[in-house]
C-alpha cells in the first residue's frame, strides 16, 4: 500500500493482519483461561456451543482492533481491548489466592464471557476516533 493511496477498513492487508491479531489474542487468552479455569479443549468436547462462543470472542477481541488499526490507522479499539484485558488479568491474578466460588466469575472470565460488549465498545470508540480524524483532515 503506497503512502498516497486512501486507506479502507476492509482490505486484504487489514483482514490478514486482523486474523493474525485474532489468533495471537486467542492464543494468549486460551493460555490464561486454561490457567484459571478448566481446559478449553475439554470444554469444546463437553459443551461445544459454550466453547465455540468463548473461542469466537477470544478471536474477535484481537481481530477488531487490528482491523481498525491497519485499515484506518485508528488506535482507540486497541486501547479499549488492551485496557480491558489488562484490568481483567490483574484483577483475576489478585483474586486467585482467594478462589471465589464457581458462581462468582473472576474479572478475566467476565472479560471473555462478555466479549460482545467489549467488541461493541471498541467499535464505537473506533468510529468516534475515525470521525474525529476525518473531520480534522476535511
Amino acid at each position: 500500500m503506497s503512502g498516497d493511496s486512501p486507506r479502507t477498513l476492509v482490505s486484504r492487508a487489514s483482514v490478514i493482519w486482523g486474523v493474525v491479531g485474532g489468533i495471537v489474542h486467542a492464543g494468549v487468552a486460551t493460555l490464561l483461561w486454561n490457567y484459571w479455569f478448566d481446559n478449553l479443549g475439554e470444554m469444546l468436547t463437553v459443551k461445544p456451543l459454550n466453547g465455540s462462543y468463548i473461542i469466537l470472542g477470544m478471536f474477535l477481541l484481537g481481530f477488531v482492533p487490528v482491523l481498525f488499526y491497519v485499515g484506518e490507522g485508528v488506535i482507540a479499539p486497541g486501547i479499549v481491548v488492551a485496557v480491558c484485558l489488562l484490568v481483567s488479568v490483574v484483577g483475576s491474578w489478585l483474586t486467585t489466592p482467594v478462589r471465589a466460588p464457581a458462581a462468582v466469575p473472576t474479572p478475566f472470565a467476565l472479560y471473555i464471557l462478555f466479549w460482545v460488549g467489549v467488541v461493541v465498545l471498541a467499535g464505537l470508540a473506533g468510529g468516534v476516533e475515525y470521525r474525529r480524524i476525518h473531520r480534522a483532515t476535511g
